[in-house]
């Protein structure tokens, strides 16, 4: 069998290597040029902590504050804003001036409602 030099040998491709994450208890793969993981990257650059989730951090003092005095408060986590929404809907506040207050739509308001109810008739 000749060989031509204008045919190449199909070539095989090496095996894919990935790196996990280099923070603890993290499985996720990292790319290539990175020492992190995509979530824990993002984590870092909007709070400065890869640790750091939405929902496990809530200050119930800014909560209490808010539910008592009605006034929007940017900047608030995932669980405080649901916090505060529960907080105002047991004060029969309107799902339009909870969602203003929260800082989310309207829907989203009636959504969390709809959540706890089905949670609470069970």
């Amino acid at each position: 069998m000749s060989i031509r030099a204008d045919v190449a040998e199909p070539r095989i491709a090496a095996p894919v290597r990935t790196v996990d994450c280099r923070i603890e208890d993290c499985g996720k793969p990292r790319a290539h040029h990175s020492t992190v993981c995509q979530t824990h990257r993002q984590r870092i650059r909007k709070w400065g902590d890869p640790h750091f989730t939405q929902w496990g951090t809530a200050d119930m003092q800014d909560v209490e504050l808010i539910v008592r005095e009605r006034r929007s408060s940017p900047g608030l986590t995932r669980l405080e804003r649901v916090l505060v929404a529960r907080g105002l809907a047991e004060r029969k506040v309107p799902a339009h001036e909870v969602a203003r207050i929260v800082g989310v739509n309207q829907r989203t308001v009636e959504r969390w409602r709809a959540r706890d109810w089905q949670l609470a008739a069970r």
